[in-house]
């Protein structure tokens, strides 16, 4: 056989934002092992990369060269890695990402499999698959099932019925405590018994710890727990079980009967190479922990999640008690089915909302530090009756401003055009946003006189000042340098579920889904600032936060109370808050009386330099080309807020795109026109963005 007609091209994908294609040869000694998904090494550019074959062919792309002067010499692949093929499910969804979200394939490519996880895949985990098999072998079909409510077991049977009757996700738009949860667990199960598995995913890997014991007293070792901070070798494994390969072998056992899994895991967990996923569910999906922003791809989990279940044939259920505006949309128009569940779990009261007007309390002597006079009575009264309080501020720190009280220089971060905050249990200053840290020292930088003063008060604060009101009370912290240590943040959560703590202080993390059934009194501290962004999506937000936390008191059968302590009572979200469907129809009216999203598609353009003049040029060819693009219209540019970040200035536009066929051709010419600036790193796109 003539060698020359034996030869293979195959192009690859290599984990890289190059968008070009990348094109060689097969050796014949690997002409019988390499296959669509295989794993391949490659040189690129002088450096050895992983690469996913996409495509196997008898000529290189293009087809033949017209011109037999011009000659192009193909490199060879250089070797075949051992590990398993990617599947052809997963490179659709690589490709639908990258086709949506305006990236390279490679960039979800390296998403899918980040480069820690595939430099260290020789690890072990501690844990085998063998173990794994035997444990569910041993398990069987045996299942401890929550009892459900008659109202639970109508809507679950409504969504069951909205399944079957075709392949729309459904919404489940179910109150704070009415037991969403407990469907999630019987609708896996019987995904479960007919041999298929599980995707459940959760917005923050602080709410998988507790959902993680809730679940695995029914699931047993059928549940992996899947995130970022899980060990490669770990990650490794629960690839190997949900691919449908242990070592080399199916994972089945009596009649295929133990081949189904639930896995519970944050956003990065749509990217499994699921082999046999039947039913996929999204809690708090409105959550924005479910938007990717950094880096590319920046996908919203929510969305991938309908395009995972499309690929994979699979039931989708959205739940929240606060749905998105998104979703709420997509009901209207008739993309997804919804069902209502608006029966408390447990025969649980609804909680009642407080209003303290901090105005007339700072100006009649009530206020006590950040805390009014009439909360502090609250707290105490919780306290002593044994019940638990939560008190939330977004924010934290002990102080989100450092000042000179002579000269009024306040400190900020060298690299970004933002103030540093002062954590007063390591007496450091931090940047939240590049985390540059620097010791605090009381000595102005700009004046050198002994007079730099912190301003504002964070959850540090908070919880220094209830410990100094109420002596006798145990008081803890929850918040992102808590979640730091793993160990920490377990010690916490475990401490307060068990009735350990009296008072928690925490950030927006403890408003997603948590379940502590001692629970009576959350307390907003400066409602203020959730209702003050500059953002169309403020008050949704706003309006979700205060729901999700009116809905983690009274989850039993006592009455719980939410208290907002705010200087702007007579402000839409606060007065509607016991509303919310009014509220989130009047929302919608406004989103479409002023062409926001969900009714029109959205992009976001980021431009960023470390040199100013530069920037200008580069946002003068952004605005130049925008001119040229089909949209609805553009705005910008503007500057952001935060204007400086980690030593680059920004400026920024916004996109609008009709949601019709053309969309996706638009946003295709408009990708088109941005990468031919050849401006590389300096123009961020971000689609759907928050």
């Amino acid at each position: 056989m003539d060698p020359l007609q034996e030869k293979k091209y195959i192009s690859v994908i290599l984990p890289l934002k190059y968008r070009g294609g990348a094109t060689y040869t097969l050796p014949q000694e690997m002409a019988g092992d390499v296959v669509v998904g295989s794993r391949v090494g490659v040189d690129f550019a002088g450096k050895r990369y992983q690469a996913v074959v996409e495509s196997i062919n008898s000529e290189p792309d293009g087809g033949h060269i017209s011109d037999p002067s011009q000659t192009i010499i193909y490199k060879d692949i250089l070797s075949l890695e051992p590990y398993p093929p990617v599947s052809h499910n997963e490179i659709e969804l690589w490709r639908q990402v990258a086709d949506y979200y305006m990236c390279s394939i490679g960039e979800v490519y390296k998403a899918a499999y980040p480069a820690m996880a595939i430099r260290q895949e020789g690890v072990k985990s501690r844990k085998g698959v063998a173990e794994f098999l035997k444990a569910v072998e041993l398990q069987g079909n045996s299942y401890d099932l929550p009892q459900l409510s008659p109202k639970q077991i109508e809507v679950m049977d409504s969504i069951e019925s909205s399944f079957a009757a075709g392949s729309k996700p459904v919404l489940l738009h179910g109150v704070t405590g009415s037991g969403k949860t407990e469907i999630y667990i019987n609708m896996a199960v019987r995904r479960l018994l007919q041999g298929k598995s599980v995707l459940y995913m959760a917005p923050e890997i602080a709410i998988t710890k507790q959902l993680q014991l809730r679940l695995k007293k029914v699931f047993g070792e059928r549940l992996l727990v899947f995130h970022s901070k899980q060990t490669a070798g770990e990650k490794k494994r629960i690839h190997k079980i949900v691919s449908g390969q242990a070592e080399g072998e199916n994972i089945e056992g009596n009649g295929g009967e133990h081949n189904g899994v639930v896995v519970l895991g944050t956003r990065s967990a749509l990217f499994l190479p699921f082999s046999n996923l039947g039913l996929v569910i999204v809690d708090e999906e409105h959550d924005s922990s479910y938007k990717q922003s950094e880096p590319a791809p920046r996908y919203q989990a929510r969305d991938v999640a309908v395009m995972v279940a499309n690929i994979h044939k699979a039931n989708i259920l959205l739940g929240s008690a606060t749905p998105s505006l998104e979703s709420l949309y997509n009901c209207m128009i008739g993309r997804f089915d919804k069902v209502l569940l608006q029966e408390k779990y447990y025969g649980a009261v609804g909680a009642q909302v407080g209003i303290i007007d901090t105005i007339w309390a700072r100006k009649s002597g009530q206020m006590r530090g950040n805390f009014s006079q009439k909360l502090i009575n609250a707290i105490k009264k919780r306290v002593e009756e044994g019940k638990q309080v939560l008190i939330f501020k977004n924010r934290r720190s002990y102080s989100p401003v450092v000042e000179c009280v002579e000269c009024g220089e306040t400190l900020k971060c060298p690299h970004c055009n933002v103030n540093l905050s002062y954590h007063r249990y390591n007496s450091t200053l931090r940047c939240h946003y590049c985390d540059y840290t620097t010791t605090f020292n009381s000595i102005c930088p700009h004046c050198g006189l002994d007079s730099l003063k912190y301003k504002g008060a964070g959850t540090e604060r908070l919880e220094e000042e209830l410990k100094e009101l109420l002596p006798q009370a145990r008081i803890a912290r929850f918040d992102a340098d808590i979640a730091s240590s793993k160990r920490a943040e377990e010690a916490v959560i475990k401490a307060f579920s068990a009735g350990e703590i009296d008072i928690l202080v925490g950030t927006q993390m403890l408003s997603k889904g948590f379940d502590f059934s001692n629970l009576k009194l959350v307390a907003v501290i400066d409602a203020d600032s959730l209702l003050a962004m500059q953002d169309f999506r403020a008050d949704e937000r706003a309006m979700q936060i205060f729901s999700q936390l009116l809905g983690r008191s009274g989850r039993r059968d006592e009455p719980g109370e939410l208290l907002l302590q705010t200087n702007r009572k007579e402000h839409p979200v606060i007065r509607t808050l016991a509303s919310s469907d009014y509220f989130y129809d009047t929302l919608l009216e406004q989103r479409k009386e002023f062409g926001f999203a969900p009714f029109v598609r959205m992009v976001k353009i980021t431009v960023k330099h470390s040199n100013q003049e530069k920037l200008k040029l580069i946002v003068q060819m952004v605005e130049d080309i925008l001119g040229k693009v089909d949209c609805l219209e553009f705005t910008g540019p503007f500057v952001p807020p935060i204007d400086k970040v980690r030593g680059e200035w920004l400026n920024a536009f916004y996109v609008k795109f009709a949601r019709n066929r053309s969309l996706q051709q638009n946003k295709k010419s408009l990708l088109e026109k941005i990468l031919a600036l050849k401006c590389g790193n300096a123009i961020i796109i971000d689609v759907d963005p928050l």
